[in-house]
């Protein structure tokens, strides 16, 4: 008998649970599609006048930029790292070429393929937050990554890749990963949390700061 009721509470619970998960999941996608409904009338708005194929078309090319530098100077540290192993020759060439490339990357993607400035007085405290580490951070790339570039450059040609001048360059090349990383971190919080950026949205068209 007291097995018979506990089955039968069992049943009912997982009937009102099923029920709730129904309704719930009905609301959700009720909201779902009223979002996307109104994503497709704001993207189709945009696109009537934006969609010609050209770089015009995008509010502005720091986009198309800023993934170099966040991969070469990650794989100059990797490649820095292997040269204590194996090849160190050939990779300190290579590194410096990585290093060389993020530091370019990294200093045209911060002043010259800017992604614009928002009004800071329209943004929430923790958008703001976000911009102002993004900014920070990427002009700690831009310096660690420099003199990453002119020490490597030193030790493999003037110092003959003494130990003393390689350590400071991993070291230099921490410094930029972890701070490449952070950059892109808050980049990605500011598009896609935040949606700054998306379509121009609340930045200055191209690069009329």
């Amino acid at each position: 008998m007291i097995i018979s009721l506990f089955l039968l509470m069992l049943f009912s619970l997982s009937v009102s649970a099923h029920k709730g998960n129904k309704s719930f999941q009905k609301s959700d996608s009720i909201n779902y599609q009223s979002q996307t409904k109104l994503d497709k009338g704001n993207t189709f708005s945009y696109q009537s006048t934006h969609n010609t194929g050209t770089l015009a078309d995008f509010p502005r090319l720091h986009p198309m930029i800023v993934h170099f530098p966040i991969v070469l100077l990650l794989l100059a540290f990797i490649t820095q790292v292997c040269s204590f192993f194996f090849l160190k020759k050939e990779l300190g060439y290579i590194t410096l070429v990585l290093v060389a490339g993020g530091f370019a990357g990294a200093y045209i993607a911060a002043f010259i393929i800017h992604g614009g400035d928002p009004n800071l007085k329209t943004l929430d405290a923790i958008s703001r937050s976000n911009f102002e580490q993004h900014e920070l951070y990427a002009y700690y790339t831009v310096w660690l990554s420099g003199i990453a570039t002119l020490v490597k450059t030193l030790s493999q040609f003037v110092f003959k890749k003494h130990l003393i001048s390689e350590i400071l360059v991993t070291l230099l090349l921490v410094g930029s990963a972890y701070t490449i990383t952070v950059t892109g971190d808050m980049g990605a919080r500011l598009v896609h949390i935040d949606a700054i950026g998306v379509q121009g949205n609340k930045i200055p068209a191209h690069d009329d700061d």
